[in-house]
């Protein structure tokens, strides 16, 4: 089995670009404190599950057009990091009144979705989808005008319009080429690998929690969680340069690291039900608020 992308060669050129990831991601991407509150304390307002439903729909409209899966989590990160912006703060209560007013309407938060997706798709891949094609692909829902004009909001929301973080996928895929040089390991095992940490970097995208952490946080849980299934050796022998790479560089605490790699076990046994913070369990399609965009055709 190959891998569904090869790491890269040029090791000195992988460290400096890891480097400049975990740097960029301390700064100008930093993770945030979380905007979703327990249903509990406002049954009006978005959910978690809500959220996920959003980032299973543009994973269909990735798979069907048969772009990257990567440009969901770009597009996911920058309406996490939008919505952040608008968390509350007793000096600007102008803040807490828009937050509130993103969360509590559905129909806004699915259209800024949407938007995101279409500038990811924009920014990402080498073909882009126009708005007038996006609009079909919701039913037409909203129009070609009115995603185009979420776009400049959500761009205009975002500091100096910047929509470039690296994605945990990026960061993994960064990791395990620093390792390949250095261990004699079957080019199957590398192909198991990095498919299973590149699909736990997709799952950690439709879980909001994952949203709060850092997205090297995620990387290295997911690559951790990778090997766990090799022999007993290659565990040692990629676990061992996996901990050498966390001291090397501006990683979270180990502590943060075994928490993340916990949530991603969990997320892989379909019988768990996560809870975030005593989160509703009942389903979006059991719920009466249902969002309106339908599968891709």
């Amino acid at each position: 089995m190959e891998p569904s992308e090869n790491p890269y060669k040029d090791t000195e050129a992988v460290a400096e670009s890891l480097a400049a990831m975990i740097k960029e991601e301390l700064t100008i991407y930093s993770c945030h404190e979380g905007y979703l509150n327990p249903p509990e304390s406002d049954p009006t307002m978005i959910t978690v599950h809500d959220r996920m439903a959003l980032v299973d729909w543009c994973y269909e409209v990735v798979d069907h057009c048969q772009f990257s899966r990567q440009t969901v989590a770009s597009a996911m990160e920058m309406v996490d990091r939008f919505l952040s912006i608008f968390m509350p703060r007793d000096s600007d209560s102008g803040n807490a009144v828009a937050r509130v007013s993103w969360l509590r309407d559905e129909t806004k938060f699915q259209l800024l979705t949407v938007a995101a997706l279409y500038t990811s798709i924009k920014v990402n891949e080498e073909i882009a989808i126009s708005s007038d094609l996006f609009a079909e692909m919701c039913s037409q829902f909203y129009t070609a005008e009115e995603i185009e004009d979420m776009e400049l909001t959500l761009l205009s929301g975002l500091s100096a319009w910047q929509c470039h973080a690296p994605t945990a996928y990026q960061i993994g895929l960064s990791i395990l080429s620093l390792i390949l040089p250095y261990v004699d390991i079957p080019e199957v095992t590398w192909g198991v690998i990095m498919d299973e940490m590149k699909y736990l970097t997709e799952l950690a995208v439709r879980d909001y929690y994952f949203s709060t952490q850092r997205t090297s946080t995620i990387a290295l849980a997911a690559t951790f969680n990778a090997i766990s299934n090799c022999t007993k050796e290659c565990r040692e022998v990629l676990g061992a340069f996996l901990r050498v790479i966390m001291e090397c560089f501006d990683f979270d605490h180990s502590n943060e690291i075994a928490a993340a790699r916990a949530r991603l076990s969990l997320l892989i046994q379909p019988e768990t039900v996560l809870h975030e913070d005593g989160a509703d369990e009942t389903s979006l399609d059991d719920s009466v608020r249902t969002f309106r965009i339908s599968s891709v055709s």
